[in-house]
């Protein structure tokens, strides 16, 4: 049964409530930084400038570095659980499938550029000093998020901030070590070289296997940076960005027939769909990125942002044909091949200036600039010569790979896009209240060009999207805010019958932020989200797609942070909402659930640190994670079964070193999730039980 919202009332409830809390005029708790671990104090995402979270009138929730070692995280999804209304993503469907917030994409942001490539959950954690996750769509706010092979911001914008240089010295190296394979090395080396510059190298590699036969993962990352500040005024940052993927390709499990909820009987969680030989996927993405940020004096400050970022995937695999939601069912299927190349090229300028004006009783923030983005797409997909083999999953027999045949130049795939995008933005702090005003005008020359297809689109397209907002501060530890923000980018990723126009999205949210109430940190937020001009199946045009649809969230959603004591710290994230279809060429997906999207969503962990006495340097974490049943195809013919999942930790610093356990999957549960390939329709058998030791030492 589907639970409706109704936004308005709901959230004159939710005010009526926390007005009582408002006018108590509750004490504000201090807690120091090194107390309260689990929340930033600023965030430059939401705003792309330094200003509190408490003035944000959108939902953004950090991730801090304390967060990712002290859970011991592997992988992105791994971080992002602990904020709400992130779905989870396996490793072995990261080869197909992005990041959704609130039940629709999110483009992933590093260093203040949309990078290209769709792999979102393969980043190296080892450079990372941050993530904040932008709930809904932003305008836009890092160029136009039109980063070829990158993923749309309607449902928000995952900003990944790296570890710069630094001015002390700094030296860390480490090992882990685990079941299925896992064997890991990284390091992390800060280097002052004098008062003006300094010099930072971390890196890792890592090697691991999976439940599932014959599947393995292969990550190497190297990060250097160099930055140069000769004053107070100026400083320049210069960030390399080299990372490597390499595992096989994995489509899942078929199901015994359309509407089963598990493999067909007679399959081991364990059975890899596959062929004899099959070659590997690579993954491949390189970056530079170079920030210039001066201050030209008391009133204003100038900033300038130039990247260039390639990503390139070789894509391998096999798969039953049909495909799941189409047919392929039980053990006895007929087995096809593909490849797909792709190669994506983004190069990125920003310039911005930004100052601060009093006038009367108001304070503005004005920033403006422009952003332009040059992406390039360059790929092709061709079927491998597999024969069409009827082949029995429950033996161990399989056909042997044939090589695809590469198209002809003139018929691979050509799509590039110029985004040019100028903007104003204004903050105002008027006593407690702080408006927000934002507008961009974006304008796209876009290529689609697919000569295989028939495809050999142009388009020009101009767009401007307002951000509005409001903060009140009720007291000290309490904040009401409202905001309306819309997004605009030209789709990539379908086959159109006409030259693509602007996906758009509209975002409405109403919420409450507590901070520092008895060490308590908190934003809780209704929101509704329309997506607009969806890419649909085209009706007359067999494989095709026009731009008719409507996709329609909204709901609840709940982040906490709770420093209890100096020693004990929780995090609470809750999501509670309706993700579904309005308006599509199909009259029967009309009211269906969005594929892959959880109505409710919960995560529970707490980390102590004993900070005296004999045991001082031990901590000790506990995690739980639940989700709902998931739509496992956008038909909604099958939901797999709602899974409670739950995690631990523990660590030991003596000294200089540090020794880490960690557990995934602590009971052992057995369950199976949506798998994303060719848009759902098999299934993944989740990652069983997993322990993880480390030691690393700083020096």
């Amino acid at each position: 049964m589907k639970t409706k919202f109704n936004l308005s009332s709901t959230a004159m409830a939710t005010l009526a409530c926390c007005s009582t809390l408002a006018q108590a005029q509750l004490q504000t708790i201090e807690v120091t930084a090194a107390k309260d671990r689990y929340t930033p104090m600023q965030t430059q995402a939401a705003t792309r400038s330094p200003v509190p979270v408490e003035q944000v009138p959108q939902s953004v929730v950090s991730i801090p570095r304390s967060i990712i070692e002290d859970q011991a995280s592997k992988t992105v999804s791994d971080v992002l659980r602990n904020v709400s209304n992130v779905n989870e993503i396996d490793p072995r469907d990261s080869n197909n499938v992005g990041f959704k917030v609130r039940g629709f994409n999110a483009a992933m942001v590093i260093d203040g550029v949309s990078v290209p490539g769709w792999f979102q959950n393969q980043e190296s954690l080892v450079g990372v000093q941050q993530i904040d996750v932008i709930k809904g769509p932003a305008g836009g706010l890092y160029g136009s998020g039109q980063a070829i092979g990158n993923y749309s911001t309607v449902g928000g914008t995952i900003t990944v901030t790296t570890k710069s240089p630094e001015a002390k010295a700094y030296r860390e190296v480490g090992i882990k070590a685990g079941t299925y394979g896992r064997r890991q090395a990284h390091f992390d080396v800060n280097q002052p070289l004098n008062d003006a510059w300094a010099f930072r190298i971390n890196g890792e590699t890592d090697r691991s296997d999976s439940e599932t036969q014959g599947v393995f993962f292969r990550k190497t990352a190297l990060n250097p940076s160099l930055a140069w500040s000769p004053d107070a005024k100026t400083k320049v940052v210069i960030k390399a960005r080299m990372l490597d993927n390499t595992t096989v390709d994995f489509s899942g499990l078929p199901r015994a027939s359309a509407n089963s909820l598990e493999p067909a009987a007679g399959l081991s969680r364990s059975t890899f769909v596959t062929a004899r030989g099959l070659p590997d996927t690579t993954q491949k993405s390189r970056g530079l990125n170079v920030q210039w940020t001066q201050v030209l004096n008391d009133d204003w400050t100038f900033k300038a942002l130039a990247a260039h970022n390639t990503a390139e995937v070789d894509q391998r695999g096999v798969f039953p044909f049909p495909y799941g939601r189409a047919g392929g069912f039980g053990t006895n299927v007929v087995l096809s091949g593909a490849r797909l190349w792709e190669k994506l090229t983004s190069d990125t300028l920003q310039l911005s200036l930004a100052t601060a004006v009093k006038s009367g009783n108001a304070l503005h923030r004005i920033s403006f600039g422009i952003d332009r983005d040059e992406t390039r797409d360059d790929g092709f997909m061709s079927f491998a010569n597999l024969p069409f083999v009827m082949t029995d999953l429950s033996s161990n027999v399989r056909p042997a790979w044939g090589e695809p045949a590469v198209p002809a130049a003139a018929n691979q795939q050509r799509n590039s896009s110029t985004s040019t995008v100028v903007y104003v933005q204004d903050q105002i702090q008027l006593g407690a209240l702080h408006l927000h005003g934002s507008l961009r005008h974006t304008r796209t020359e876009a290529k689609d060009r697919y000569l295989d297809w028939g495809i050999n689109n142009q388009s020009t397209n101009n767009k401007v999207t307002p951000r509005l907002g409001a903060v009140y501060n009720a007291s000290d530890v309490l904040s009401f805010f409202g905001g309306y923000s819309q997004m605009a980018r030209v789709p990539f990723g379908s086959l159109f019958s006409v030259a693509p126009k602007m996906e758009e999205a509209e975002q409405k949210e109403l919420g409450l932020r507590i901070k520092g109430w008895n060490g308590v940190s908190a934003t809780a937020a209704l929101f509704d989200i329309q997506r607009k001009n969806a890419a649909v199946a085209d009706p007359v045009n067999m494989g095709l797609s026009v731009q008719t649809g409507v996709q329609q969230a909204k709901g609840l959603d709940l982040d906490l942070r709770w420093q209890a004591s100096p020693s004990l710290a929780w995090i609470a994230a809750f999501t509670h909402q309706t993700a579904e279809i309005t308006q599509d060429t199909n009259a029967a997906w009309v009211g269906k659930r969005l594929f892959n999207v959880p109505e409710q969503t919960l995560r529970v962990a707490a980390r102590y640190d004993v900070r005296q006495g004999d045991w001082r340097g031990l901590g000790l974490g506990l995690g739980a994670t639940h989700r709902f049943s998931l739509a496992g195809d956008t038909s909604n013919t099958f939901f797999t079964p709602a899974v409670t999942l739950v995690d631990a930790q523990a660590s030991y610093k003596r000294g200089s070193m540090r020794y880490s356990a960690s557990l995934t999957n602590l009971l052992n549960k057995q369950y199976f999730a949506p798998m994303a390939y060719f848009g759902g329709g098999q299934v993944v058998p989740g990652m069983p039980r997993s322990l993880i030791v480390g030691v690393s030492t700083q020096f």
